[in-house]
């Protein structure tokens, strides 16, 4: 009888270890892959998607940049499309509106290029300064407030996600650059 239970409990504990070192191995594995960098991403899909196939912090967070400039660039050379979606607007609600979302846009779209050059440069904290500069949800908000749901709108909302992707790409090297100075 006795036997029986120490093979139970044997059996058992065999499936614990099991089980820890598995979990141990998938995360060493998810840990080779790029989804490595959207680990704090809020979208993790998109995150993925916008660094495919990249191998280290460097090139995540210049993918990222790069994705999300191209679509501020776009915005910003669209920003005439906002006035035909706020027409029940009255015309000076209106003017206010595209002259938020232009300047939003354009701040967007100034504080990704200076976030380029920091990173090329090497300077972190101005690169993390020039990022959290780009996340302007002015224009969003405005759009919002004013109860437009179109297209542009929709885009404005993407820009925002994708700029609160590069930040948690940045967020999450600080956290390794911090871990590997506390065990370091």
């Amino acid at each position: 009888m006795a036997s029986q239970k120490f093979n139970y409990f044997s059996f058992l504990f065999l499936a614990i270890i099991a089980s820890v070192l598995s979990y141990g191995i998938a995360d060493i594995e998810f840990d080779n892959d790029t989804s490595r960098f959207c680990k704090t991403a809020q979208d993790k899909d998109l995150c993925k998607t916008m660094i495919s196939g990249v191998t280290n912090w460097h090139d995540a967070i210049g993918e990222a940049i790069k994705v999300t400039l191209s679509l501020a660039k776009e915005l910003k050379s669209q920003n005439d499309l906002i006035v035909p979606a706020l027409v029940n607007l009255r015309p000076g609600k209106r003017d206010s509106v595209q002259k938020i979302c232009k300047e939003s846009f354009e701040t967007v779209f100034d504080m990704l290029k200076e976030a380029q050059t920091a990173l090329a440069a090497g300077d972190n904290g101005t690169l993390q300064t020039k990022l959290s500069a780009a996340l302007d949800a002015e224009c969003v908000d405005a759009l919002s407030n004013a109860g437009t749901t179109f297209p542009l709108a929709n885009k404005a909302k993407e820009l925002d996600t994708k700029v609160s992707i590069c930040l948690a790409i940045m967020a999450q090297n600080e956290t390794f650059v911090h871990r590997e100075l506390r065990n370091g």
